[in-house]
């Protein structure tokens, strides 16, 4: 007798949408297929295959694990919802019938689980690629009903003995997750637009080793105001993002003003990664991780890496043991140096001391910064592998962050005198890389129909129908139908019918009547 079972889900990838969010989940659907066929034998014909199913156990798992010759091998259970997807009573399975087919007999057993909205999306690092990682687990547990009992001197019932009647059997199945984000749509509803942030930046004088050239007043450095814009979230699939840059003086005199000029602005992005072999307890209070008994290794995974192993032996001993290790690298093309020089000889700030302007103006710099998928190594690959650009991703054991590094070179003409001092003002901002949902809102018009040459038997032309739509309507968000605790959503706008008061006829009796062009009918209700 031969049984396998085998997950198959709706889709082996799950989309997520927007931030990591403690109170949202989502629905990952499908169902186990349970085969069930008779051996072939070549001392008897294919007997009836019989089993009695006892339980179907569906288990979904998250997990994160790092490697890296500072820190050696680590790995945190990220979350498990198991739930049992059988009947209660046992089921009989059988394939009468089917005993000389090829093909099996398959029962399907559908699932839903609910998964956590907080997970981080599914990643590899190194050269191991070790990394976030999801399955689902199911183990089938069942008896085989033996139906060799009546023939007792069959090679079945001589067997049976050395045969186990309680069986199990099991399946995994990868699952990858995704965070997506979704792009914001203007009053129309129409266009997409992209969602950005302002940073009101401290500058700090870039040190550059020259002790005896000429500076700044330090009261006129303080103030000079920055505000840097770069996008909510960059799209990992293109090639660069705008980012600008608004400045001003405040409370500053007016003959200061005219003397300080921009002459250039620089611009790197910067990807910066952090493996660790402790969980931040920060992490561990904003998310629930599975406590520490649940963690390997005193439980250990169900799909560990195989690098595991040599640790699990005793041989990782060997290997040097740190808390944390990173790396970071620039994104920059190679071709670009990322200096945009400004042309002219301007003084940007000449009429910020003007009272009587209403409204402060902001000296603007806008520009497109252009970030490559992969930087150029110049040595060897380390133990991280190539440099890739990754999204932007906080998990337990991994930490990968993006900035942009910005340079303002300015300079100040000294008063009495034809000297000018130059001074570089440094500073960072944080921005995040993400995949982005495709723009699937927007409506798609139909095909037309045309006809065609095919006619039916009494000569008339045979109507064609419509080709199908190639993509069906979205589905409205969980949000729009369902409170954040379960309940159905009421729309209150739909008013309720208004009240009508019984007709003064006779008490002792009702009717309902329906009428739709007028005419009289039979009552549908009488009492």
């Amino acid at each position: 007798m031969s049984v396998s079972i085998d997950i198959v889900p709706i889709a082996d990838t799950l989309d997520m949408y927007g931030d990591a969010d403690i109170s949202s989940a989502y629905s990952l659907s499908g169902h186990v297929s349970i085969s069930v066929s008779s051996p072939y034998s070549i001392f008897e014909r294919r007997r009836t295959a019989r089993i009695m199913l006892h339980s179907i156990t569906l288990t979904f798992e998250g997990q994160t694990e790092i490697h890296t010759p500072q820190t050696g091998y680590c790995a945190v259970r990220l979350c498990s919802v198991t739930r049992e997807i059988a009947p209660c009573e046992p089921v009989e399975m059988s394939n009468e019938g089917h005993e000389d087919s090829d093909v099996p007999c398959i029962w399907n057993v559908v699932f839903d689980l609910p998964i956590p909205g907080w997970l981080p999306q599914s990643a590899s690092y190194g050269v191991e690629e070790v990394g976030v990682r999801y399955g689902l687990f199911a183990e089938a547990k069942f008896s085989v009903i033996d139906d060799s009992q009546s023939n007792p001197w069959s090679l079945a019932t001589l067997c049976s003995s050395f045969r186990s009647r309680a069986k199990n059997e099991k399946a995994h199945r990868q699952i990858r997750l995704r965070r997506l984000m979704c792009h914001p749509e203007d009053e129309t509803g129409t266009a997409p637009l992209q969602s950005t942030i302002t940073y009101l930046v401290n500058t700090n004088v870039a040190p550059d080793g020259e002790s005896k050239r000429l500076r700044f007043p330090n009261d006129v450095l303080s103030k000079i105001h920055v505000l840097a814009t770069v996008p909510e979230h960059a799209d990992m699939e293109s090639h660069g993002f705008p980012l600008v840059i608004r400045m001003r003086t405040k409370d500053l005199a007016a003959e200061e003003c005219k003397r300080i000029q921009v002459s250039s602005v620089s611009a790197n992005v910067v990807q910066k990664e952090r493996y660790r072999t402790r969980v931040p307890s920060e992490y561990m209070r904003r998310y629930p991780l599975p406590p520490r008994p649940r963690q390997p290794p005193h439980e250990p995974l169900r799909d560990p890496h195989p690098i595991s192993f040599m640790y699990d032996s005793g041989l990782g001993v060997f290997c040097a043991m740190e808390e944390n290790a990173s790396r970071s690298f620039s994104l920059l093309p190679p071709n670009e140096s990322g200096v945009y020089t400004l042309p002219g000889n301007t003084y940007p700030f000449e009429n910020d001391a003007d009272t009587s302007a209403e409204a402060a103006t902001w000296y603007t710099l806008e520009s497109s910064v252009p970030f490559v998928h992969q930087a150029p190594d110049g040595k060897e690959l380390d133990w991280a592998g190539p440099s890739l650009l990754l999204p932007t991703i906080s998990s337990p054991l991994v930490n990968v962050a993006h900035e942009v590094r910005i340079e303002l070179t300015c300079t100040y003409d000294i008063p009495g005198g034809s000297q000018v001092a130059t001074e570089r003002l440094a500073f960072a901002i944080p921005l995040s890389f993400a995949f982005f949902a495709p723009d699937t809102n927007r409506c798609i018009t139909p095909p037309p129909v045309h006809s065609t040459e095919e006619t039916t038997q009494s000569g008339s032309p045979k109507p064609s129908l419509p080709a199908p739509m190639p993509y069906a309507p979205n589905l409205p968000a969980y949000s729009q139908l369902f409170d954040c605790n379960g309940d159905r959503k009421i729309d209150y706008t739909v008013p309720l019918p208004l009240y009508t008061p019984r007709s003064s006829g006779s008490a002792s009796s009702s009717t309902a009547n329906l009428n739709v062009d007028g005419d009289e009918t039979e009552p549908l209700l009488s009492t």
